[in-house]
């Protein structure tokens, strides 16, 4: 095998990301990195086996506080003005004007009643010696720090400061916050003095604090540092549950989460139905104390004819071990689920439903409606009349035929934008007249994902490689082989190898078809899980792409595809 990773032009093993952009292991001069775009926010599986959202860093322009996502109160910011604790100068200068007032930089963020969140940032002196970070409106936290002797004077929630060198601190304040709804962070510094009381000051319009790496992250501590501009095309590198190994590159389709309040069944979205929900009684599938407990019946309105597939999270709690995804069209169709053996008890006729473990005695369950079906109510039922309770969480409800990964809501529906993964003017990595195509991934859906590689130049034809069931091997220049059964949440090996009037595909070492007849068309851009017109996105984990510029031996695709 690695003889023929030394052949390879362009090696895609998912390690290595930032925002826009999938690093490639091949070449290694940066000319083989994929651009990613994914317009929102998205979850992905962590490495400790944890739902957690991409980024994990909520705030927007990190390295940038002229950014006008901060909103500055009688302070000045000098750009790029020293250098940054990583080594490039980029970090900032907060500088207090000469008002007797209160001088901060401010950031928005929605937060979750019950989250836990920390706030960090790193500081060094510039003339003045404390930094004010107050979130106390936001998750309950405010906190002094003394940027010339490194300590603290914490006035609510908890606070750390850590040295970094050269005189800089990585400060942070962490807290739970009381209540939902959009609010902002602080940066806030202070004159002469530690207390988090004196806030009002008048500065000399010259000094300040360098400020750089500011970031939000859910949990009681602060995260690796992760930078940001606009949050949005973040490449979700996603692990199995339970964590460890290595991770696969997750791309899916849009889809959006109708159910409000997800986290957080206690709000007056969910309507009683017998049942009672008290909030915050369990550590939930992202690590947090967020989980709720439910006994009974909590619901929600539905919605308009279509295919739906409802989920949630759900741990058994005491005594009875069942749970139910209900819904009301208007006749009652649930699946009931035992939260002990993770099996699927019963589930209405018509109905399909899956129940997957995620650790720690949580499953996520999920109940799809056949095609056109008009949803009066969405109901979480913990079993046995309401005499057991249920912890549940991440409660979701999309149109789509299958579960795709979750989408936290609070007061509005949210939609999770479409991954797309793609790479042009690589002519120089592809081979023009011969090559190869290797792909290991796993499809997570096969009922309307389609494409799962593309390869083309406009106006001049495409290689691909798609199918809903069985693979279909494809050239624009004539040659198609059909071959290999496409098998759901099983890991994949394929290859294509592509020549003039000789092609050939195997599936997990298995050769599944030929072609003597075909040209090859010259290409320039390749396209991860999606066609040349960004159509038929599909749902799968990619764990490595391979592109080789010359055919290989049927033996060496035999060697490279067996799983």
């Amino acid at each position: 095998m690695s003889d023929l990773l030394n052949a390879a032009s362009l090696i895609m093993i998912p390690s290595g990301y930032s925002e826009d952009k999938v690093y490639s292991a091949v070449p290694t001069d940066g000319s083989g990195d994929l651009s990613f775009t994914r317009s929102s926010n998205g979850t992905r599986i962590n490495s400790a086996g944890l739902v957690e959202v991409t980024p994990w860093n909520f705030m927007n322009d990190s390295e940038d506080f002229a950014s006008s996502f901060y909103t500055k109160e009688a302070t000045t910011i000098s750009s790029n003005s020293t250098t940054a604790p990583n080594g490039t100068t980029t970090a900032d200068t907060s500088i207090p004007t000469t008002a007797n007032t209160i001088h901060r930089i401010q950031a928005p963020f929605d937060r979750i009643s019950g989250q836990e969140y920390t706030f960090s940032v790193y500081a060094k002196a510039s003339g003045y010696n404390f930094l004010y970070m107050n979130a106390g409106t936001m998750f309950n936290a405010r906190s002094a720090f003394n940027l010339s002797n490194g300590t603290i004077d914490t006035a609510l929630g908890s606070a750390t400061i850590t040295n970094v060198g050269n005189g800089w601190y990585r400060c942070t304040v962490s807290g739970t916050a009381s209540s939902s709804g959009a609010t902002v962070a602080f940066l806030q510094t202070n004159s002469t003095t530690s207390s988090p009381s004196d806030e009002t000051f008048v500065g000399n319009g010259t000094s300040g604090i360098f400020l750089w790496g500011a970031q939000l992250n859910i949990g009681s501590t602060a995260k690796p540092y992760f930078p940001t501009t606009d949050r949005l095309n973040v490449p979700r590198l996603t692990y199995q549950n339970g964590g460890g190994g290595c991770p696969s590159l997750l791309l899916e389709k849009q889809s959006t989460n109708s159910i409000l309040y997800s986290e957080d069944i206690t709000n007056v979205q969910w309507a009683s139905a017998g049942g009672t929900a008290t909030a915050n009684t369990a550590i939930s599938p992202d690590g947090t104390q967020n989980a709720d407990t439910l006994t009974g019946a909590r619901y929600q309105g539905g919605g308009a004819s279509n295919t739906w597939t409802f989920s949630c999270y759900a741990k058994k709690v005491d005594g009875d071990n069942k749970f139910l995804l209900r819904l009301d069209v208007p006749s009652t169709n649930y699946a009931q689920f035992d939260l002990s053996t993770g099996l699927i008890d019963s589930i209405s006729s018509g109905y399909s439903a899956t129940i997957t473990p995620v650790g720690n005695g949580w499953y996520r369950c999920t109940l799809t409606t056949p095609s056109s079906t008009s949803i009066n109510n969405i109901v979480l039922v913990s079993a046995s009349g309401g005499t057991y309770s249920t912890y549940v969480w991440g409660a979701q409800v999309e149109a789509s035929s299958y579960p795709t990964s979750y989408i936290s809501t609070t007061s509005a529906s949210a939609t999770r934008v479409a991954d797309a993964c793609s790479k042009t003017g690589i002519s120089s990595l592809i081979g023009q007249t011969e090559g190869v195509i290797f792909i290991d991934f796993i499809p997570l859906s096969i009922s309307d994902a389609q494409t799962h590689f593309s390869m083309y130049k406009t106006g001049v034809g495409a290689i691909g490689i798609w199918g809903i069931s069985t693979f279909v091997f494809y050239t624009s220049g004539g040659c198609s082989i059909t071959g290999g059964t496409i098998t759901n949440n099983e890991r994949m090996k394929i290859a294509f190898a592509y020549k003039q009037n000789d092609f050939v595909a195997y599936v997990n070492g298995v050769q599944v078809g030929t072609d003597s007849s075909g040209t090859v068309p010259a290409c320039d851009t390749v396209n991860l899980g999606m066609w040349v017109d960004d159509s038929e996105k599909s749902l799968k984990k990619y764990n490595q792409f391979i592109l080789f510029p010359t055919r290989l031996t049927n033996a060496e695709l035999a060697s490279l595809t067996t799983l």
